[in-house]
């Protein structure tokens, strides 16, 4: 069937047909550049990084929370001995307000 075409014709179906190639393959292209643009948009909203503050009574903390934990851990430790575990009970928060008013009042003493 071609074989009978003038040599114009041949050339211009070629074209034809390289043009068809292109307007398809720019259509897939577009579409995947889209649905890559989609897939990291929705990716990068879920995995934003967040800056957490700890926070005592509304105050932030953070140059002086690890001190502070590690004078808990202190506490859970002298605790141990007192209770046998680990677990922090409510006695060991009372002996630490117990030391916290003694150190205010030998401060307050103090002139």
């Amino acid at each position: 069937m071609v074989a009978n075409l003038p040599t114009l014709a041949v050339w211009v179906l070629v074209g034809y047909l390289l043009y068809k190639i292109v307007v398809v393959g720019s259509i897939y292209g577009l579409v995947r550049f889209a649905i890559e643009k989609l897939h990291n948009w929705l990716i990068a909203s879920k995995t934003k990084y967040v800056e957490i503050r700890p926070l005592i009574d509304g105050e932030c903390v953070h140059s002086a929370l690890e001190p502070m934990m590690e004078q808990i851990n202190r506490l859970k430790h002298v605790q141990k001995h007192a209770q046998g575990s680990l677990y922090f009970h409510k006695t060991a928060a009372y002996w630490l307000k117990e030391a916290i008013d003694d150190k205010i009042a030998k401060d307050q003493a103090q002139p």
